[in-house]
This record gives C-alpha cells, sequence and structure tokens, in this order.
C-alpha cells in the first residue's frame, strides 16, 4: 500500500491518475444521475399555449 500511495501522491503521473480518474468518475455519476432524473421527470412534449397561466 506505501509504494501505491506514494506513487500516487509523490509523483506527477500518480497525480495525473487521481486527476483523469476523478474527471472519469464524477462523468459517469452525472451520466447516471441524469438517466435517472429523465427517467423520474418524462417530457411532456411543448406546453400547451393557455391565456390563464401567467409564467
Amino acid at each position: 500500500m506505501d509504494t501505491i500511495f506514494s506513487f500516487l501522491f509523490g509523483t506527477r503521473e500518480g497525480l495525473a491518475v487521481l486527476f483523469f480518474g476523478g474527471i472519469v468518475i464524477v462523468a459517469i455519476v452525472a451520466f447516471l444521475l441524469e438517466k435517472r432524473t429523465s427517467k423520474l421527470y418524462v417530457d411532456r412534449g411543448p406546453k400547451q399555449d393557455d391565456d390563464s397561466s401567467l409564467f
């Protein structure tokens, strides 16, 4: 474990692995949350023009 930590935090290559690994993990989480949100809130198409609504 000591060699892994010294590689990750002690070398430029290790920091690059941490940086790009973090980007990949955040992208995967964002993708999964987006899919989950799109299933929860289904697109119902364009809104109908309704004169009684303020928004």
